[in-house]
């Protein structure tokens, strides 16, 4: 497979930003938000018989390139430039834009493909673990596959501007100009700086982002809809007591969901991963961290068009001694759960109103830098719209990130399918990959799963392996 960029521009607004628009306002989110960019990539296969030829991917092109300038007149920030950490200059600077063209392979030959992971770069208009990129705030480069006129989008977008909601809304918009429809979607809501505004203290603060200086490796694992349930109902029948902390999940009468059953899972394989090269160790604390969507939390609720970042980081602690038996996996769920629902109104309210943000996020810093806490960061996209997107050639075939440099992140996206299935992106060292993906449980609930270990031992059926978590 060859990607060749055949052509790269600045695409501006349609229409020029009105003068009284042309400063934007960072909130305090916005402020602490590293600028890194956040990698997408969208799939589809043109049914059209004729789509290969050359004239219809012209039309294609065009179309996207048009819409796509439609939609940064209305979402007129992401067409700025990053100013002392405090506004965005809205002077239509515009955002990268490049057309390339794939070679020796066609699009579905790609999608098939074991080590997709390790092929995704080419589509991204650069690369987002660089450090490097340029200072707009959303790059986007359209990629043709000239044997069969399949598109992939490949998308970055600056988290200094935008959370996955907001990018979300700015995509759902751009489709619905690009099949003419316009109207099926509200207009963006930008008022995130008079909830939590700018802090002068925080000018010109540089917050870069933790890229990892260790060689990455970024796997994705699919758990299908049946493994999650299989995962929730042992969630709910177990209750265990580690530490003196006992969770019985079903006493609450709160369903377990399905980014609490997974991510608990995964961060049960993480931690016997980490005790597995550490034996002896006497003591471990190991965190969970969420971005939390605070939209919903605050009260009143904003719409989930709001423009700008709205997250908060909660975070689940288990703590390891020689003394007593690592948490299992109904307690792991509990204290997800715990510290996700620990992020309601009146939490939204304290970090409004007193310095709690900026405090939480400086001892967290501390501690995992340290090394006084092994944390895994979860980041969930379940939910959104994406891979829903519809230009107007029906729904993306896949939806993807890319390989990232950042040490155990863990990116949650529905399938593309749509069944209910969830697609984990983890991000571990060369070293963790290769014994994390190994986990005998972990591997009971992937699919396909992955080749059975070469040790007879440890060779059991599905339904038992799940039945020890």
């Amino acid at each position: 497979m060859k990607v060749e960029v055949v052509s790269r521009e600045i695409l501006k607004p349609s229409s020029p930003t009105p003068t009284h628009l042309k400063s934007y306002n960072l909130s305090l989110l916005d402020q602490v938000s590293p600028p890194f960019h956040v990698p997408l990539i969208l799939y589809y296969q043109i049914n059209d018989s004729d789509a290969s030829s050359s004239k219809s991917v012209r039309v294609l092109c065009d179309l996207l390139k048009r819409s796509f300038a439609e939609a940064l007149t209305i979402y007129y920030p992401f067409a700025g430039r990053v100013n002392e950490n405090m506004i965005v200059d809205c002077n239509d600077d515009g955002i990268d834009y490049s057309e390339a063209k794939v070679s020796h392979c066609r699009l579905q030959k790609f999608i098939q493909e074991s080590n997709i992971v390790e092929l995704e770069k080419p589509f991204l208009p650069f690369n987002p673990s660089d450090g490097n990129n340029s200072d707009a705030l959303l790059a986007v480069q359209v990629n043709v596959f000239e044997e069969c006129g399949g598109i992939a989008l490949g998308l970055c977008f600056s988290h200094k501007v935008a959370d996955a909601s907001s990018f979300t809304a700015f995509v759902t918009h751009w489709a619905a100009i690009a099949r003419g429809t316009p109207e099926q979607v509200e207009v963006p809501v930008f008022k995130l700086s008079s909830l939590f505004p700018p802090k002068d203290v925080l000018k010109n603060l540089v917050s870069p982002a933790s890229y990892s200086k260790e060689e990455m490796v970024t796997k994705k694992f699919v758990l299908e809809p049946s493994i999650i349930d299989e995962l929730k109902r042992k969630a709910v029948i177990g209750s265990t007591s580690t530490n003196g902390e006992s969770y019985s999940i079903a006493q609450e009468h709160k369903p377990v969901t399905r980014i609490e059953a997974v991510s608990a899972f995964l961060w049960k394989c993480f931690i016997d991963m980490d005790l597995s090269k550490n034996k002896g160790v006497p003591f471990k604390v190991y965190t969970a961290s969420y971005s939390v969507n605070m939209r919903s939390k605050i009260v009143p609720p904003l719409p989930s068009n709001s423009i700008g970042n709205m997250q908060t980081i909660t975070a689940a602690v288990s703590m390891f001694t020689s003394d007593t038996e690592k948490d299992q996996y109904t307690n792991l769920v509990g204290k997800v759960k715990n510290a996700i629902r620990m992020i309601d109104g009146g939490h939204v309210k304290e970090l409004q109103t007193t310095d709690a943000l900026l405090n939480n996020m400086e001892l967290m810093k501390e501690q995992i830098s340290s090394g006084q806490r092994v944390n895994m960061h979860f980041n969930s996209w379940l939910g959104n719209s994406l891979h829903k997107t519809d230009f107007g050639w029906g729904k993306p075939a896949l939806m993807s990130i890319c390989k990232l440099a950042f040490k155990n992140l863990v990116f949650l996206l529905d399938k593309s399918s749509g069944d209910g299935g969830i697609e984990a992106w983890v991000s571990l060292s060369k070293e963790d990959m290769t014994i994390f993906e190994h986990n005998e449980e972990l591997k009971t609930g992937l699919s396909p799963p992955l080749p059975p270990s070469s040790d007879p031992s440890k060779s059991r059926s599905r339904t038992s392996l799940l039945a020890r978590i």
